[in-house]
């Protein structure tokens, strides 16, 4: 397999443990980990399988590095990379914008000439309503860090054996 970047925005450090996780249940001989923070779009061009994180906050808000980091993707030729989405929400306080930053990251990539990989089901996942939707099935993979953290490790394993499967 082809080497893998992941790009993750964290403020509690919940974001960057599952990028970990991640790491560990990948395949590639590199796998590169990235904080949005100090990521540049040279660092972004450079792989060709791209995995990006990151998580709601309140309401439906992006982290706010990752919200600082949307102009580098826009900037960013990205034609022809497999890109997958994930991200932590909180399905209970937020059942109506749960894990709203995979769609608007997602949204972000559109036009963008990416090729969408890792799409997740909602099924045992509780809550209202999300921008991650997209015919009715996750843009990527939500993780609930509060509410459901028996499931993550199955969701991780499960979503990491998804990604080796379709990445290059």
């Amino acid at each position: 397999m082809e080497p893998i970047g992941i790009f993750y925005g964290s403020t509690t450090g919940n974001t960057e443990k599952i990028a970990q996780r991640i790491k560990k249940h990948l395949k590639s001989e590199t796998i590169d980990i990235y904080n949005v923070r100090e990521a540049s779009q040279a660092d972004l061009e450079n792989y060709n399988n791209i995995i990006f994180g990151s998580s709601t906050w309140g309401e439906g808000e992006l982290q706010e590095d990752f919200k600082n980091f949307l102009h580098v993707i826009k900037k960013a030729d990205l034609k022809g990379k497999k890109v997958a989405i994930f991200g932590i929400g909180d399905s209970s306080v937020y059942p109506d914008s749960f894990a709203d930053a995979l769609g608007v990251i997602f949204e972000a990539l559109e036009g963008k000439g990416v090729i969408f990989v890792g799409e997740f089901s909602t099924q045992g996942y509780n809550f209202e309503k999300s921008l991650a939707l997209f015919d009715e099935k996750f843009v990527g993979l939500p993780l609930d860090d509060d509410s459901d953290e028996a499931q993550n490790k199955a969701r991780i394993a499960i979503w990491s054996e998804l990604l080796n499967q379709k990445m290059n």
